[in-house]
């Protein structure tokens, strides 16, 4: 979500007449997206400020800026902190970069751009065609989460859901088909609660049906789902829509019911366990990846050996795993019983190491299947084209000398590695 903003950015900023350059000396204005879902990345932020110091002692004319959720977070403390620093752009203001960036030109005053606003306007801002990949895209369907789990910064750095009208979302997917894309990610903090927001009785599920009618889009992808919204009518859509992929992100977080209230989740193991079941009757062969946090205040050993076992019975195809991080605001911040460093560090090997033996075998079975495969870019030096299948798997092609970006191709997997498979093209 944050790189797609940083295209939102960049597009505003080539609007101006700026082009994107390789190094902040070169630059005349300098913006540092964050995210603040994590402690660590505070510190990163203050570091890269830190850096910048000299730069702007050199070009007194250079604009530095801090966006996304570490400055929404903060607010006027990074300008407190960073004197240097001209721009706090909040994640609601994005839309408003050129409009700031004339306005500290002319007075050559801080600003502090982080109100929340009831429609945002960076909902409504296409990113540009051009970047890394060509044949994949982002595309914003809401900004924002109102569930409030105990853990969770979103809902004071991202504000409360907004969904985008539908009718925009599906203008910007055909634009991007006609340009070329094939695949597009539907980006929400909650995607299953898309259109709830609106009141016109538009649902995630019908937005994904009217995708499924555009020609040309050969996949869509989306991206976070909440299991307490995903629902039948959600695995229905992910079965019976040809271009919607077999693949669902479905964060579980813990094993432990105990952890699962604490942490405000609104759903019980078993109840989550009943949904992938249902998932799976209509999906087989659907790839279930997951978010997991170890650590979270008063988790025991207990506690933390259900969500051991939840990976050992459920079989996820890949997972994220964190140790807790308390963030400002939340009610987790404030709980006792936090957990030592020391014993999340240990419990977070542990669950790599359950985790990379189940992915390893998925990779291992998948020895001599066909999979269909978007590529999606050749590799630097190697000259290696790669790209995924529908599952959302790596895949790196071998013998494919005159394959394309863009391509979709039918692809053997000749061996399963740790991260990624290898695939050869099929005659």
């Amino acid at each position: 979500m944050n790189e797609h903003d940083s295209e939102k950015m960049s597009a505003l900023l080539e609007n101006l007449g700026h082009t994107e350059v390789s190094s902040a000396e070169a630059a005349d204005v300098v913006v540092i997206n964050t995210c603040s879902i994590r402690e660590k990345a505070e510190h990163k932020v203050y570091s890269a400020l830190g850096k910048l110091k000299s730069l702007k002692n050199r070009n007194a004319a250079v604009v530095i800026a801090v966006a996304g959720c570490v400055a929404q977070q903060e607010k006027e403390k990074l300008l407190h902190r960073a004197p240097h620093l001209d721009l706090v752009l909040g994640t609601h203001s994005i839309a408003k970069l050129p409009k700031l960036l004339e306005e500290i030109r002319q007075s050559r005053k801080q600003i502090n751009s982080t109100q929340f606003s009831k429609d945002v306007e960076s909902l409504h801002v296409r990113a540009p065609l051009k970047g890394k990949n060509h044949v994949c895209s982002y595309v914003t369907i809401m900004q924002g989460c109102s569930n409030f789990c105990a853990y969770c910064v979103v809902p004071f750095t991202r504000g409360p859901e907004q969904s985008r009208n539908q009718a925009e979302i599906i203008d910007e997917a055909r634009y991007l088909v006609k340009h070329g894309v094939k695949e597009i990610t539907l980006l929400g903090q909650n995607v299953n609660a898309y259109g709830k927001d609106l009141k016109n009785g538009t649902l995630f599920t019908d937005l994904l049906g009217e995708l499924n009618l555009i020609p040309g889009l050969s996949r869509v992808r989306f991206t976070t789902s909440h299991p307490r919204d995903f629902n039948e009518n959600m695995a229905a859509a992910m079965a019976d829509l040809g271009s919607v992929c077999e693949h669902i992100h479905l964060p579980l977080q813990s094993g432990s019911d105990r952890i699962l209230r604490a942490m405000n989740r609104g759903y019980t193991f078993a109840e989550y366990l009943d949904k992938l079941r249902r998932l799976r009757e209509k999906i087989p062969d659907v790839a279930i990846t997951t978010d997991i946090i170890v650590g979270f205040p008063g988790e025991t050993e207990a506690d933390f050996e259900d969500t051991k076992r939840a990976l050992q019975t459920i079989h996820f195809d890949q997972i994220f795993s964190f140790k807790f991080s308390p963030r400002p605001g939340t009610a987790a911040g404030k709980l006792p019983d936090q957990v030592s460093e020391d014993v999340k560090a240990q419990r977070l090997e542990a669950v790599h190491a359950i985790q990379d033996e189940i992915t390893l075998k998925y990779h291992k079975d998948a020895e001599g299947a066909i999979e269909e495969v978007l590529v999606e870019g050749i590799r630097n030096g190697t000259g290696q084209p790669f790209g995924r299948t529908r599952t959302n798997k790596i895949v790196n092609l071998e013998n494919a000398e005159r394959v394309q970006e863009g391509d979709l191709l039918k692809v053997k997997i000749v061996r399963g590695l740790k991260h990624s498979l290898l695939g050869s093209l099929t005659n």
